[in-house]
């Protein structure tokens, strides 16, 4: 790989990392049945394989692998 794709892959790697730490919060979400309850809701979980996905082939195209 050439310095230009090595940059835009650190880039897109530097992305995803700034997306997932700003999805990990803590969020509720209402349950609504005869008395009104919340559910802690955790974004960051809904989406954690995916990013470990994209960050794990980022990494295998930029080490070569």
């Amino acid at each position: 790989m050439n310095e230009l794709q090595l940059e835009t892959i650190e880039k897109i790697r530097n992305a995803v990392d700034d997306l997932y730490s700003k999805l990990d919060i803590d969020l509720y979400e209402k349950v609504s049945a005869a008395k009104v309850s919340y559910k802690l809701k955790r974004p960051s979980s809904l989406i954690q394989e995916n990013l470990g996905y994209i960050v794990k082939n980022l990494n295998e195209l930029r080490d070569g692998e």
